[in-house]
C-alpha cells in the first residue's frame, strides 16, 4: 500500500521556515547588538584616551605658563641689572672726569690769564678769571674748541678793571664738558 502522508507537511515547512527566520533574525539582532556594543565601547575608549591627552596637554600648558611667567620675571630682573650696570659704568667713567677737566684746563690756560673761580653745574663748566689782554682769552677759547674734554666755549662777559699797576679784564666763560659717551662717539 502506498504511504500517504496525512500530516500537514506544508504547515510544518512554514513553521520550520518561521523558526529558521526567527532564529536568523535573533542571530542578526545579537550580532548587530554585539557590533553596536563594540563600536560604542571603542568610541568610549577613544574618547577617554582623548580626554587623557587633553588633561596631559592642559597640565603641560599650565607648566609652560608658569615657566613663561618665571622667564618674564627673570627678563625684568635682567633689564634692572643692565640698567644698574649702565649707571655704575657711567659713574665709573665719570669718576675721573674732574681730574681730566682740570688737567685739560692747565694745558689750555695761556700765560697772562689768571683763573679765580671754576664751577661745574651738570655738564657746564663756568670759568671766571682775569686776563691781561683779550687775545689771551681768544687763544684760550680756541684751545677749548680744539680740546678733547671741553667744547663750545661761550663768553658770558668781559669787563675791564684797573688792578694795581696793570689793567686786567675780568671775564666769565661758559664751557661744555664732553662726557665719556660723547668722546666714544667722536672717536668712532
Amino acid at each position: 500500500m502506498a504511504n500517504i502522508n496525512l500530516l500537514p507537511w506544508r504547515e510544518e515547512a512554514r513553521e520550520k521556515q518561521k523558526r529558521d527566520f526567527i532564529g536568523i533574525l535573533a542571530l542578526v539582532f545579537l550580532v548587530t547588538s554585539l557590533l553596536v556594543y563594540l563600536f560604542i565601547s571603542y568610541l568610549e575608549l577613544v574618547t577617554d584616551d582623548q580626554r587623557q591627552r587633553n588633561r596631559y596637554l592642559q597640565s603641560e600648558i599650565s607648566l609652560l605658563d608658569a615657566q613663561i611667567a618665571e622667564i618674564k620675571k627673570i627678563t625684568e630682573r635682567k633689564k634692572d641689572i643692565e640698567r644698574r650696570t649702565e649707571i655704575i659704568l657711567g659713574l665709573q667713567q665719570s669718576r675721573n672726569l674732574p681730574t681730566h677737566v682740570l688737567d685739560e684746563l692747565v694745558r689750555i690756560v695761556p700765560p697772562g690769564i689768571y683763573l679765580s673761580n671754576i664751577e661745574k653745574k651738570g655738564s657746564i663748566l663756568w670759568i671766571e678769571g682775569r686776563s691781561e689782554s683779550n687775545n689771551n682769552v681768544a687763544n684760550m677759547m680756541r684751545k677749548i674748541a680744539a680740546s678733547v674734554w671741553l667744547q663750545d666755549p661761550n663768553m658770558q662777559s668781559i669787563v675791564a678793571q684797573n688792578e694795581e699797576l696793570r689793567q686786567l679784564q675780568r671775564f666769565t666763560l661758559r664751557v661744555t664738558i664732553i662726557n665719556g659717551d660723547e668722546m666714544k662717539g667722536a672717536s668712532k
